[in-house]
């Protein structure tokens, strides 16, 4: 009961909240968790880190397109396979039934190469990440850079090629 009393006043020690040998707030301590979040607000500070923030920087920027590429091709298969599944014809009936401006069908080409060729090969470079290569900053911002020239001079070419 005393612990228990000690831990909402914040007084408690490692071997009540978790063996450290360091003193520590329990986390079941509610008055205390209070006094942080007014003093925050008093501060006038955000709930949690917020993008507004920071700089942005190449490596999380590169992060969120890669997400977003891994979306839109999930969406992709998803949503042709659907649209291919209602059609009456087949794949190549389908495709052939379709008559656009040739800038349309070329921005549309770029438009599906791009996510594939950069997902593939920030893929590749994840998996360098996961043998414990390349995490310098300077070679993070690097690989970035290689990654997003050759995804975006391989997608024109594969653009171009089709």
């Amino acid at each position: 009961m005393a612990a228990l009393q000690a831990c909402r006043r914040g007084l408690t020690r490692a071997p009540i909240c978790g063996g450290i040998n360091t003193a520590v707030l329990c986390r079941s301590c509610t008055s205390t968790s209070k006094d942080f979040f007014e003093k925050n607000k008093d501060l006038k500070r955000p709930m949690s880190p917020h993008v507004t923030i920071y700089r942005p920087q190449w490596t999380w920027t590169l992060s969120i397109v890669h997400r977003g590429t891994g979306l839109f091709l999930s969406a992709g298969v998803y949503g042709g396979a659907l649209a291919l599944a209602q059609s009456a014809g087949s794949f190549e009936a389908v495709i052939g039934d379709m008559s656009v401006h040739p800038v349309i069908g070329g921005l549309t080409k770029l438009g599906i190469a791009f996510p594939f060729i950069y997902h593939t090969l920030n893929g590749l470079r994840h998996l360098n990440w996961d043998r414990g290569n390349g995490f310098a900053i300077k070679t993070l911002e690097q690989q970035g850079m290689i990654v997003l020239g050759s995804s975006v001079l391989l997608s024109a070419a594969v653009a171009a090629l089709l």
